[in-house]
C-alpha cells in the first residue's frame, strides 16, 4: 500500500512537469520525500530487547540468542543490546503495520 501510494506520487510528480505544472510537482515531490523519510525513520528504529519481542511476538531469550549468534546484528552495545525494526521485521510486516498505524 505504502510503496504503491509512493510509486502514484511519483507518477504524479512527472505527469505534472511534464504539464509545466512545476509547483504542483513540488509539492507531490515534498510529500512523497516525507513518506519515504518516516518509513526509513520507522524501519531504522532500534528497540529495547523488550520493545523487539512485544512488537514481532518472540520470546525476549529467542531474540537474545539470535544476536548472541549474529543472526540479527546487535543496534546497542554490549550489555546492552538493541534491535532495529527492520532487522526483526519483514518489510511487508513492515509496512503494513505502518500503513495501519
Amino acid at each position: 500500500m505504502i510503496s504503491g501510494l509512493l510509486a502514484q506520487w511519483r507518477d504524479e510528480v512527472a505527469h505534472y512537469r511534464r504539464r509545466g505544472l512545476h509547483q504542483a510537482a513540488d509539492v507531490a515531490e515534498s510529500y512523497a520525500a516525507d513518506l519515504e523519510a518516516a518509513v526509513r525513520e520507522y524501519r531504522l528504529t532500534s528497540l529495547t530487547l523488550q520493545q523487539a519481542a512485544t512488537e514481532s511476538g518472540l520470546k525476549y531469550d529467542t531474540i537474545q540468542g539470535k544476536i548472541a549468534s549474529g543472526e540479527i546484528p546487535n543496534a546497542g552495545r554490549r550489555g546492552s543490546p538493541r534491535v532495529r525494526r527492520c532487522d526483526l521485521l519483514s518489510d511487508e510486516v513492515l509496512l503494513a503495520r505502518l500503513a495501519g498505524s
